[in-house]
């Protein structure tokens, strides 16, 4: 089986390709120790891609399992290995049953025909629809995940060249199904008339490596922005990301006549603490706050470290009354909680004031009047709950 000069450099040029992207990601898994799995992942995939192409590119009209049977399923490996590698990138639910299982069952089946070139019809369609179903579920991860994070538009765009690759497999069985003898230029990759799909390969090679960078971009960056909003020692939002939520929830009241409220809380005698037990103590009294508060609230209510010993609930949908009642849990359960500390028990309470939106308040006012609320819990003796002073108290 002889080789088309043109055809064999460009094997070679997407081997190279492969390999410098296999090492480039490696580097990245290590020393960088940027998404280290799934960048080992894209690493692997890559080392797979190559091994089966070398070994495609060694294929004569004689029988051989290494060269037919091992270079296709080393081959659709590396495509489950993308798979992979995104889901430890985005953290998604893994499907390494699914995609080991739909391996094997490709295996078996080219098991079942002589690995030879009078197989090659047989075998790229099996091959080609493998490889389509892979990349369909890995343009489906890739754009589920993606879409979070910069919108449907943008999403669409980065999986394109994915889509075209399941778009070129499916091509690709269809012709090796309906006419095989007339249509080397898809099913062999050694032909003169392959050299078109080569290139294309070969550009698809380097936008697929792209894409899957600009997913690990992507993903560092919402990590980083996600940081940015993150108390460093609760891992509750802070201040900034309660801003941009209260903004949204306020919103929200203005289109649907949806009342929220805020609860302001302020640790007691957190000083004291600190000056009595030292500041891993005061430390362990935030994080025993945050922990505690997070178990009486919903799951879309936001719960804020907003400065220093002072935590910040908004309860989007939430009237007064609902408010109080949601105040009272928080008050309790930190009561009925002390942190133990060398065999002793620190006695946790806290001052707390509420609020709720009304018309004519814009958010700013309302973070006041509940702050107001709960300075005047500390005056009338701390330990205590008020309500803010507005028209609807």
């Amino acid at each position: 089986m002889a080789f088309d000069p043109q055809a064999l450099l460009l094997i070679k040029f997407i081997c190279l390709l492969t390999g410098t992207a296999a090492v480039a990601w490696g580097l990245i898994a290590q020393p960088l120790k940027i998404a280290t799995l799934a960048s080992m992942r894209f690493s692997l995939a890559n080392i797979c891609v190559l091994i089966g192409i070398i070994l495609n590119a060694q294929r004569t009209e004689s029988n051989s399992y290494l060269y037919w049977f091992c270079a296709d399923i080393t081959i659709l490996l590396g495509f489950i290995m993308l798979r992979w590698g995104t889901q430890y990138l985005f953290r998604l639910q893994h499907s390494t049953r699914f995609d080991l299982t739909i391996l094997a069952i490709t295996a078996a089946l080219m098991l079942m025909v002589p690995p030879n070139y009078h197989s090659e019809p047989i075998l790229a369609m099996l091959f080609s629809a493998n490889a389509a179903l892979s990349f369909v579920m890995l343009t489906r991860d890739n754009y589920s995940a993606i879409r979070k994070d910069t919108g449907n538009k943008i999403a669409a765009a980065m999986v394109m060249p994915l889509i075209a690759m399941v778009a070129i497999f499916i091509i690709r069985f269809f012709i090796a199904l309906f006419s095989p003898n007339e249509a080397q230029i898809f099913i062999a990759m050694y032909t003169a008339e392959a050299v078109p799909v080569l290139w294309f390969y070969v550009f698809l090679a380097l936008l697929i490596n792209i894409v899957m960078i600009g997913n690990a971009m992507t993903r560092l960056v919402s990590k980083i922005r996600i940081l940015a909003e993150k108390d460093q020692l609760t891992g509750l939002w802070n201040r900034r990301a309660m801003q941009k939520r209260l903004t949204t929830i306020h919103q929200r009241w203005h289109k649907n006549n949806e009342p929220y409220s805020v609860i302001l809380l302020d640790l007691d005698h957190f000083k004291q603490i600190n000056d009595q037990y030292g500041h891993d103590v005061g430390d362990l009294a935030l994080l025993t706050a945050a922990r505690l508060f997070s178990t009486v609230l919903r799951q879309h209510d936001v719960l804020c470290r907003h400065g220093g010993e002072e935590f910040l609930v908004l309860l989007p949908a939430t009237s007064a009354p609902a408010a109080r009642i949601v105040a009272d849990k928080l008050h309790r359960v930190l009561r009925e909680n002390p942190i133990s500390w060398q065999e002793q028990k620190v006695q946790l309470c806290a001052s707390v004031g509420y609020a709720t939106i009304y018309r004519g308040c814009q958010p700013d006012k309302l973070l006041i009047e509940a702050d107001h609320a709960m300075y005047r819990a500390k005056s009338e003796g701390r330990d205590r709950i008020c309500q803010a002073l507005t028209p609807q108290a």
